[in-house]
């Protein structure tokens, strides 16, 4: 008789039973050799009679717990498939909060709803061998299909013996949280995959990180632990982008800037490249005319306190048009980041003008109180910003004080002051600028060809421009990225 297989999960993304469902033509293979009486995600049927059960996913509620108990109880064989039930993986990073405070962020402003509903009665994460038995553990995130096949294969032929010894948990760092530098730092969140290290080092040429220290004490940091910013950092925020759990990011201001902008007459710029992956992140702005969100989302601005709304764009077209006026090759001075990496390794080759900055001539003009939508990680280091906001933090912004832009009011809404006209090409997005080449380790030689012309020469740090600068809501992914630049360009009708 062949074995009866159960499939089960909890609190996961499902990708380790999509995994299953992705050994297509395999799959004929498998049921040769096993019934399927229980899998939610491909089949309608259930049964409570199976010898074998795979359970995805890890356990956050009472209830779960009891229900894995029962399917524990009914299966001669449990499987712990995929990181979150072999370990608790990034679910257990909820951990380090208490249980309110986890409600709170995910729901805020809920409190009524979420009292004395059964569906928000929470616990610590943990894996399924922290409340039940497990016989064996398939890693991975998400496992591989096949193994998950050769599991299947070995049961049905032979009595199984368990892989106790590869059950080992997370070890949780006891370190702060690294803020000395613009780039912070959670040794917490790291699974030191060196993907940072290797776009710092490798792709960039900057070399600001690495792998310091060994075995469980590793983490990413510099020489003698001085910090990024001292390390030769430019604050481009590509290590942000690659990350894939959040271990680096940004400072927010939003907890302070939510409590002063209704009692402060602050003025906010918006750099219309931010406000591109703002509007991606929104569920429904991202569906409306790039016109009409810019709108909606200037409302929403007015609404939370802000007295005036203004553009960006408009100085960096004025910036542009300065640096146009050199006879000689300077570096164009749109771009902190680059400005940084000039001057921290003391490059005379070409001149930085930072006063032709767009950010100088801004405050030239509204000499207080304003702040900046950027998606630029190094513009958090510019101090005459009241503060700084990334796509990310505006989004935490609205979401803090309660502003559902889909009741706003876009009739009328408009910049305050200057504007640029139609036809208007960012810089720091690809094809806006001329001569453009980012910083790479051949960088001199690129420099001594530009030299050969006048005015400005363009250099984009981040991998493709501004528009998956460090201030942007983290991604390589070049779909998402040319989603960014095509509602620009509609944006300006260029």
């Amino acid at each position: 008789m062949k074995p009866k297989i159960a499939v089960f999960d909890f609190a996961s993304c499902e990708g380790c039973e999509l995994q299953i469902a992705n050994l297509e033509e395999d799959i004929l293979e498998l049921i040769e050799h096993v019934d399927i009486v229980s899998f939610r995600e491909v089949m309608k049927e259930h049964s409570d009679d199976y010898d074998i059960a795979f359970v995805e996913g890890s356990i956050n509620r009472p209830a779960d717990a009891e229900r894995l108990r029962e399917i524990r109880s009914n299966a001669k064989i449990l499987i712990a498939l995929g990181d979150c039930a072999t370990t608790g993986c990034v679910n257990k990073l909820r951990n380090e909060w208490h249980e309110s405070e986890a409600l709170a962020e995910v729901y805020p402003g809920a409190k009524k709803l979420i009292k004395d509903n059964e569906l928000f009665d929470i616990y610590p994460a943990k894996a399924i061998n922290e409340v039940v038995d497990v016989d064996f553990y398939i890693r991975g995130c998400p496992v591989r299909k096949e193994q998950v096949l050769y599991y299947v294969k070995r049961f049905s032929y032979m009595p199984p013996s368990r892989n106790k010894d590869m059950d080992f948990g997370i070890i949780l760092r006891d370190m702060e949280i690294d803020n000395r530098s613009v780039i912070k730092y959670n040794p917490r969140k790291c699974i030191l995959c060196r993907r940072c290290v290797h776009i710092c080092q490798d792709v960039m040429g900057v070399d600001a990180l690495g792998v310091v220290e060994k075995g469980s004490e590793a983490i990413i940091s510099t020489p003698q632990n001085i910090g990024f910013d001292a390390n030769g950092c430019i604050r481009c925020g590509q290590c942000i982008s690659t990350c894939p759990v959040g271990a680096l990011g940004n400072r927010s201001p939003v907890e302070t800037l939510a409590m002063e902008v209704k009692k402060r007459k602050l003025s906010i710029a918006v750099d219309s490249v931010a406000l591109s992956a703002f509007v991606q992140k929104h569920n429904t702005l991202r569906l409306m005319k790039p016109e009409l969100a810019e709108r909606y989302a200037i409302a929403g601005l007015r609404h939370i306190g802000f007295q005036k709304v203004l553009q960006y764009d408009y100085y960096m077209a004025l910036s542009a048009e300065k640096d146009n006026q050199s006879d000689t090759p300077v570096l164009a001075s749109w771009c902190r980041a680059a400005q940084n990496y000039f001057r921290e390794r003391e490059l005379n080759t070409l001149k930085v003008n930072e006063g032709n900055s767009p950010w100088s001539l801004l405050l030239d003009e509204v000499s207080k109180s304003i702040c900046l939508l950027s998606p630029c990680s190094a513009m958090k280091e510019v101090e005459d910003f009241n503060y700084v906001l990334t796509a990310a933090n505006l989004l935490e912004l609205f979401k803090q004080l309660e502003c559902d832009l889909d009741f706003m009011d876009p009739a009328g809404a408009a910049y305050d002051g200057h504007t640029v006209g139609r036809g208007f090409r960012h810089p720091g997005v690809p094809g806006g600028g001329n001569n453009g080449f980012g910083i790479r380790r051949d960088l001199q030689e690129k420099l001594a060809q530009a030299n050969l012309n006048r005015g400005p020469v363009h250099v984009y740090p981040c991998l493709a421009g501004c528009t998956n600068g460090g201030g942007t809501p983290p991604t390589i992914d070049e779909e998402v990225i040319q989603e960014r630049i095509t509602w620009l360009e509609e944006l300006r009708e260029v």
